[in-house]
């Protein structure tokens, strides 16, 4: 049976009073697999790229080099795929090889063997051309898709590459394929803006692994192998048809993690917002963010939701529903704690994001006061902001110590910011 969505949706507040000719307003919606895990797994059609430049080898203190801790990540996520899976290896530096081209999961031995003797193909370690990896990735990648499998590239990178312009062309043009780009920063002398904005032309993500610890590579490989292995929902997009007069702002996903999603508007009051691939047994949320008008006292439909999807069968599924606002003039109503928890992360996400500005432009008032802001908003917002506001903290140290942030604190707390911290709500 294939697949399908359950929407679920409430409003910041149980009830609106607009005082003048319009309001802000939100709405948080969840998009929860319906039936048994919400249906079969997809197949996954994967090429994983590595880097193997002479940067690969340093150890960080911890006694194993680089490379060998990216090769057993590798090793152990394998086993979170299914046998029918496929993949495909690539290695970059100063050049770029295929290394297997698209191989059943079932041949675990050979998978494994390539993955171990990755530094010993003909690949000159002394430059980092990432974007010849990528080409050839997503060219196996093509040569392997089919309907109903999902297509996925892993980059892997631990330093600044050369061909950025072209990196971000093949970004766009994996796109446009379906093909989404997973890009995992090793370090702190990768380009974090060029890695984020691939992730973002793809509709696909980022991950910072920490050189420091041992253990993160293998906890992010693990965390992305299970993720593409849990797939059941290809290419979602959520349609939203506001009413006369309402607005909407802007759509973002608050969990699994917090971004902001491309959105495009093919007619007058239709938004599509593109969701990219969803697992079969996670609920996934989003915040609207919308602008209502003034209406008198009633329930009135603010807009119609509707979210499609692939599920693996070429043909798109559908399930829609609608989204109501009650106004009264007695004044506002309740807020609701889960929805107002979520705007909190939203809000923390907003603030470093103008932190990361303000490190960048060299201006340590700024980046200290807004330091001090997502601090402030993290010890309200208690336990599950712990990390982000340890962080925010780190930052105002480090700038009342010397004016400058370390680069391995801006990495960390831009990973921890965009973390959705997900807690039980107080009943």
């Amino acid at each position: 049976m294939p697949a399908k969505i359950h929407i679920e949706r409430m409003m910041h507040r149980s009830s609106i009073a607009v005082l003048g000719e319009s309001a802000a307003s939100y709405a948080l919606i969840k998009l929860i697999p319906a039936g048994d895990g919400g249906g079969r797994a997809l197949g996954l059609n994967l090429a994983l790229v590595l880097d193997v430049s002479g940067s690969m080898y340093e150890e960080d203190g911890t006694g194993i080099s680089r490379l060998k801790r990216i090769q057993d990540a590798a090793i152990s996520a394998i086993s979170k795929l299914k046998p029918d899976d496929t993949l495909a290896i690539v290695a970059f530096a100063y050049n770029a090889q295929v290394l297997l081209p698209p191989t059943k999961i079932a041949e675990r031995e050979k998978i494994e063997d390539v993955i171990r003797k990755v530094d010993m193909f003909d690949v000159d370690p002394g430059g980092t051309a990432m974007d010849q990896g990528m080409d050839l990735a997503l060219a196996e990648v093509e040569k392997a898709a089919s309907p109903g499998k999902l297509s996925q590239v892993l980059v892997l990178t631990d330093g600044e590459t050369s061909g950025e312009a072209t990196c971000r062309e093949l970004a766009k043009k994996a796109a446009q394929k379906k093909i989404h780009l997973s890009m995992m920063g090793v370090g702190t002398d990768w380009n974090s803006s060029l890695i984020k904005d691939l992730a973002k032309l793809s509709e696909g993500k980022w991950y910072y692994i920490d050189v420091n610890q041992k253990e993160s590579a293998e906890q992010i490989f693990a965390e992305e192998f299970e993720s593409l292995a849990s797939a059941a929902f290809l290419d979602v997009e959520m349609h939203i048809r506001p009413t006369k007069d309402v607005k909407v702002k802007r759509v973002r996903m608050v969990v699994p993690e917090i971004k902001e999603l491309k959105t495009s508007e093919p007619e007058e009051r239709h938004l599509v917002a593109q969701l990219g691939t969803l697992e079969r047994d996670k609920t996934s949320k989003y915040i609207i963010d919308l602008s209502l008008p003034k209406r008198p006292d009633g329930k009135f439909m603010i807009a119609n939701l509707e979210v499609s999807w692939n599920p693996g069968t070429g043909k798109r599924e559908s399930t829609s529903a609608p989204l109501e606002m009650v106004y009264t003039s007695a004044g506002h109503g309740y807020i609701n704690a889960e929805v107002a928890r979520h705007i909190d992360e939203v809000q923390i996400a907003e603030l470093n994001q103008n932190l990361q500005q303000a490190i960048a432009a060299n201006n340590t008032e700024q980046a200290k006061a807004v330091a001090e802001q997502i601090v402030k908003k993290g010890e309200l917002m208690g336990p599950r902001a712990a990390k982000k506001t340890m962080l925010a903290k780190s930052v105002v140290e480090e700038l009342n110590a010397g004016g400058r942030v370390s680069k391995k604190t801006q990495l960390a707390m831009d990973d921890a910011a965009r973390e959705a911290a997900e807690m039980p709500v107080p009943g």
